[in-house]
This record gives structure tokens, sequence and C-alpha cells, in this order.
């Protein structure tokens, strides 16, 4: 059976969940909060370090 909020979702939103992983968010949602905020943060240190990256590349060409 359907749920009832799904099926009167917005298209595009529908069209989404269709590819969603769901084993990820199940992953993470055996982390404890701390565990999360950790991977959170080395996350964002990686982006800061790719953003960096991408500068140092653009100046250097």
């Amino acid at each position: 059976m359907e749920d009832p909020e799904v099926a009167s979702e917005d298209p595009v939103v529908a069209e989404y969940r269709k590819h969603l992983d769901k084993s990820l968010l199940r992953e993470n949602l055996r982390r404890t909060p701390t565990e999360r905020l950790i991977r959170l943060m080395e996350m964002q240190r990686l982006a800061e370090e790719m953003r960096r990256g991408m500068r140092a590349r653009r100046a250097g060409s």
C-alpha cells in the first residue's frame, strides 16, 4: 500500500526520492550525534581543502 503522504507529494520530489540511497541514511542514523558531527566537520574540511586547491590551480593557470 502506498503512503498517502508520498502519493500526494510534488512530482519532482517523488522523482528524486526514487534515486535516494536509503542505506546511506540508515548508516548515518546508526551513528551517535557526536559521530555525525565529527563526520560533518571532516567533510567540511575536505570541501575547504578542495576549494583551496581549485583557487591555487586557477591562480597558476
